[in-house]
C-alpha cells in the first residue's frame, strides 16, 4: 500500500483515478481548490483537503509523507487561457513548480504528471 496524493482529484479524471487508486489498496489524499471539480466527486474513502496550490506555503505543508504525487491540477479552460495567458502561468506553471519544490523539500521522490489539453490550443476541427 502506498500513500498517494492526487492534486485536482475532485475533477472528472482525477476522481476516477482516486477511485482506482483506492481499489488497489492505496491510502489516498486529494487536494483541490474546487474551482472546476466538485467535492461530491471525491470518494469518501479518500482524505480531502481544500486548498490553493498557488500558495507555496500551503503546498509545502501538505505535500509531506507521500510515496507518490499524481499531479492533475491545472486550468481546464482552454479559451480562458487563450484570452489571458497569465492564467496558464499561474494555474499550470506556478502550481507545478510549487508541487515540485514541496516534493524536493519534503523528500517525496515520485510524481506522475499529466498535462492539460490547453497545450493543444483551441481545436480547429471538432470530430
Amino acid at each position: 500500500m502506498s500513500k498517494v496524493l492526487v492534486t485536482g482529484g475532485a475533477g472528472f479524471i482525477g476522481s476516477h483515478l482516486v477511485d482506482l487508486l483506492l481499489e488497489r489498496g492505496n491510502e489516498v489524499t486529494v487536494v483541490d481548490n474546487l474551482s472546476a471539480g466538485k467535492r461530491e466527486n471525491v470518494n469518501p474513502d479518500a482524505e480531502f483537503i481544500k486548498g490553493d496550490l498557488k500558495d507555496k506555503e500551503f503546498v509545502i505543508e501538505n505535500v509531506k509523507g507521500f510515496d507518490v504525487v499524481y499531479h492533475l491540477a491545472a486550468n481546464p479552460d482552454v479559451r480562458l487561457g487563450e484570452e489571458d495567458k497569465e492564467v496558464h502561468v499561474r494555474e499550470n506553471i506556478l502550481v507545478t513548480h510549487n508541487i515540485l519544490e514541496a516534493m524536493r523539500i519534503n523528500g517525496v521522490k515520485k510524481i506522475a504528471f499529466t498535462s492539460t489539453s490547453a497545450v493543444y490550443g483551441i481545436a480547429r476541427v471538432i470530430p
